[in-house]
């Protein structure tokens, strides 16, 4: 059993020192030296080559980085040189609107009041005129002003022969559909106007050659537009049975908690038919 131990020992022995080189000890250590020194420097060399590698790539982002922060730079340069130029801008034209809200204030101010003059001087100026509607075309003759003279007292069966009529002629456009244009005539006197229309009124309904007639006041396309805001209020009335009347130039009167009432605003016209329970 000895001999065998002694037989593998010798047997690795001899495995061992075919494997290695004969080195003394100095001579491994050297050579262990040598090996250790090659792959360090390998190693440096590599590592070396990857820092390079990597500091160029870095470089490349860096300059690319600082390229675009410049871009960007000068792009936030020339927006705050625009802004800076528009607030400049903005304030000149603010300093410019001022006066003028001013102004245009004073002229919305003017043109109301304007406007309102014209509407009472068309509104004046149309009191002595009266409209005749539904009046056949040419019926008049030659002599508008003297037919109509003595076409209106026979019409309304008037205790004068005549009515003094300044001025007579048809309303603007054409005929269409059949249906005659206006007539409308400028009364001489304020009061004649007054007895035509009431007598008017007062008849209901006018007949010349088949023909239903109607008398009304000749008002302004304003008064017109305020009178048929009272469109509403009116039919609340007839429907009640109340009888109503339209003043001049847009005021409607009726009888109302046994009085007489009066409204030139629709709304409030409104309010009271609606509350009140004697109306």
């Amino acid at each position: 059993m000895a001999s065998d131990e002694a037989s593998a020992s010798s047997d690795c022995a001899v495995s061992h020192g075919s494997s290695l080189p004969d080195f003394s000890h100095g001579a491994l250590l050297k050579h262990i030296a040598n090996v250790v020194a090659e792959e360090g420097q390998r190693t440096q060399k590599m590592m070396n080559d990857s820092f390079a590698k990597l500091e160029s790539g870095l470089d490349v982002k860096v300059n690319s980085i600082i390229k675009r922060i410049d871009e960007v730079a000068a792009a936030t340069e020339s927006l705050s040189s625009r802004l800076a130029e528009t607030e400049t801008r903005i304030s000149a034209v603010e300093d410019d609107i001022t006066p003028l809200k001013k102004k245009l204030s004073a002229l919305k101010k003017l043109n109301m009041t304007l406007t309102e003059k014209i509407t009472d001087l068309e509104r004046q100026s149309r009191r002595d005129n009266i409209r005749i509607l539904n009046l056949r075309e040419s019926v008049e003759g030659s002599n508008p002003l003297q037919f109509f003279e003595s076409f209106i007292p026979k019409l309304l069966e008037l205790p004068v022969p005549c009515i003094e009529i300044d001025r007579a002629h048809h309303g603007l456009g054409t005929p269409t559909d059949g249906r005659p244009r206006p007539v409308i005539l400028k009364i001489h006197r304020s009061r004649d106007v007054t007895t035509i229309l009431s007598d008017a009124r007062g008849k209901g309904k006018l007949q010349y050659e088949d023909q239903q007639l109607h008398i009304a006041p000749d008002i302004s396309p304003a008064v017109h537009a305020t009178r048929r805001a009272f469109n509403p209020v009116c039919n609340k009335l007839i429907k009640r049975g109340i009888r109503f009347q339209m003043n001049f130039p847009a005021v409607l009167v009726f009888k109302g908690d046994g009085i007489q009432k009066t409204f030139r605003d629709p709304k409030d016209a409104k309010t009271y038919i609606d509350d009140s329970v004697n109306v």
